[in-house]
């Protein structure tokens, strides 16, 4: 098996020590189990909804391998709600639009959607949630299963506090550990290996 995490910074796992993220930590104990997986981490800071789209597709074909099947995980949306001067980088219906990309992707592929984390700053947060709601919105329309982060971490005390210690949008290690046990047991992560 294949899986391609396409995303952003969050993705990425910037800041974590141990420098897996949260797909590192979900992809770990699969390999360690024996099971055949190879796993891309296609996550780039400082990209938004509007770099995904243009990027993912070329970075998809070539890390197709013959014979074995590809999955797809897609998770963005802090950088697009982020002030970009006195306005976010993209509205929630450009992001949304962007979104588009679970059209074509989940025709052809297994296809799973992590919404943003909740951030340090509650103004930015407060978008994001909104964002998350969109994008649930559109993954549902397009039968994507769509996990709800912002929701789930937004009132986690260790999670913020883990943010602030660090630069205000990415957790450390603690927290990107605390994002992989809520998706380890999430229906969506776990069809994919039952």
């Amino acid at each position: 098996m294949v899986i391609c995490f396409f995303g952003d910074s969050l993705v990425n796992g910037t800041r974590d020590a141990e420098c897996l993220g949260w797909p590192g930590r979900l992809c770990a104990p699969h390999i360690a189990a024996g099971l055949d997986l190879t796993y891309y981490n296609l996550g780039v800071r400082r990209d938004a909804s509007a770099q995904i789209l243009a990027r993912w597709r070329g970075e998809l074909e070539r890390r197709e391998l013959q014979g074995l099947r590809t999955r797809l995980v897609f998770s963005y949306g802090v950088g697009d709600m982020a002030m970009a001067g006195s306005r976010p980088r993209a509205t929630a219906d450009e992001a949304a639009e962007n979104t588009q990309i679970l059209l074509e992707a989940a025709r052809g592929y297994d296809t799973l959607f992590v919404g943003p984390p909740p951030v340090s700053d509650p103004g930015h947060t407060a978008r994001i949630s909104e964002l998350s709601m969109r994008l649930g919105t559109v993954c549902a329309r397009f039968g994507v299963p769509y996990f709800d982060m912002v929701g789930r971490l937004g009132g986690d005390a260790h999670y913020i506090a883990d943010v602030r210690a660090s630069d205000g949008i990415h957790p450390r290690s603690a927290g990107y550990a605390r994002m992989a046990r809520l998706l380890v047991e999430w229906p969506g992560w776990r069809e994919w290996f039952d």
